[in-house]
């Protein structure tokens, strides 16, 4: 470590356990969302949280309660996507010895990096290191070397996690067999945030909600599409999407050739789509692939019932009763619109049986259990 570093090496208070939470930047996505509402919920409980990001870019950083402190590493906005996991961590490895905390939460796939790096951290200074798991290990398609890649740089960057979580059991046992160890943790994802209660559908609506980075892998294209099939028999149907980024401009020119102005709004960034989905009937998820895609965990938990492509595991454990909605094939708009047609054709079920179904992902069960976690170690520093 530089000297300059070893000269401002701060103790980590005994009577506290000091929370430390690593993020690439605030841009909207799940993994970022959920550790930044665990941040709030420890800041909250009184423990002390610092959220270090590689570059403050995004709106979510908007959202952290006012007692965590940030840290911008401030990485030049040239780095690509790409590379920018590996440079948070190697700046969060030195800001952290520094800056030493008793436990570090590492959020989803993107942040591996992150969990190596902070390995590296000598005792007393290396914190309790708690990673999460939060996409598919095995993905369809990927060929066999490119997965056999995959699994090697899974053991190598979590190896010497003291606690790696996942979100579901199937996620558990690949997580466990690519690993090989058995001490593999899961807490559903807590990102129920505000745990009101749930709104009757209002009478009549047939207002359609999604949500996401106007991004091409989100397919809100084929939704848009779906929409147009829709209006040919509900010509009052609305779908209001939630979300900004650099499709704006082909989704506009598409709504206005598909003739939609009156059919479909592009609301822009939001900061909680609760009250959307309270004006709603039901949620559609159009993506051609997601991680575990908090967002139908929030539809649902506000009663609404919710439609979604098979891009997700998600779907497996939430979408496979009729009442919480319906499972269409990716990239298929025709089949999306007669799924759409289908549950407007019939009476949404209790609000409030659809919220129970996801009680478990509330965000203050999610926090405890990580807290219950982060007061023991597992492994030594990695040696360098």
């Amino acid at each position: 470590m530089p000297t300059s570093l070893m000269r401002n090496r701060k103790p980590v208070p005994a009577n506290k356990i000091s929370i430390g939470v690593v993020l690439r930047d605030f841009r909207l996505g799940g993994s970022e969302r959920v550790a930044i509402g665990l941040a709030n919920c420890w800041s909250m409980l009184g423990f002390p949280v610092t959220v270090f990001v590689g570059r403050a870019e995004g709106d979510m950083q908007d959202l952290l309660h006012p007692g965590i402190t940030v840290h911008n590493a401030a990485l030049s906005p040239h780095i690509p996507d790409g590379k920018l996991g590996d440079k948070t961590a190697h700046a969060a490895e030195q800001y952290f010895y520094a800056h030493p905390v008793k436990a570090c939460y590492v959020p989803g796939n993107g942040h591996w990096p992150v969990a190596r790096r902070l390995a590296r951290l000598p005792l007393p200074l290396r914190p309790v290191i708690v990673t999460q798991v939060s996409s598919p290990i095995f993905k369809k398609g990927r060929k066999a070397i490119g997965q056999w890649l995959y699994n090697m740089r899974m053991r190598f960057l979590l190896r010497y996690s003291d606690h790696v979580v996942t979100i579901s059991q199937l996620l558990a046992r690949n997580t466990r067999t690519v690993l090989r160890r058995n001490d593999i943790n899961v807490i559903p994802l807590p990102v129920v945030w505000d745990p009101q209660p749930p709104r009757p559908v209002p009478t009549g609506t047939q207002e359609i909600l999604a949500a996401g980075r106007l991004v091409p892998i989100k397919g809100f294209d084929l939704l848009i599409q779906a929409i147009a099939l829709v209006k040919q028999h509900i010509p009052t149907i609305h779908l209001t999407i939630c979300g900004k980024g650099p499709e704006h401009a082909n989704l506009t020119e598409l709504i206005r050739k598909l003739g939609l102005q009156s059919n479909v709004t592009l609301q822009g960034y939001v900061s909680c789509i609760r009250p959307w989905l309270d004006r709603s009937r039901l949620f559609v998820l159009s993506s051609y692939a997601e991680s575990y895609a908090a967002v139908l965990v929030e539809a649902l938990a506000a009663g609404r019932q919710t439609i979604s492509t098979d891009c997700t595991p998600a779907v497996e454990d939430l979408l496979q009763n009729p009442d919480t909605g319906a499972v269409v094939p990716v990239g298929d708009a025709p089949a999306l619109a007669e799924a759409i047609l289908r549950t407007l054709k019939t009476s949404p079920p209790s609000c409030t049986y659809l919220a129970n179904l996801v009680r478990s992902f509330h965000l203050t069960s999610g926090a405890n259990r990580y807290l219950s976690l982060m007061s023991r170690y597992r492994y030594d520093p990695v040696p360098n």
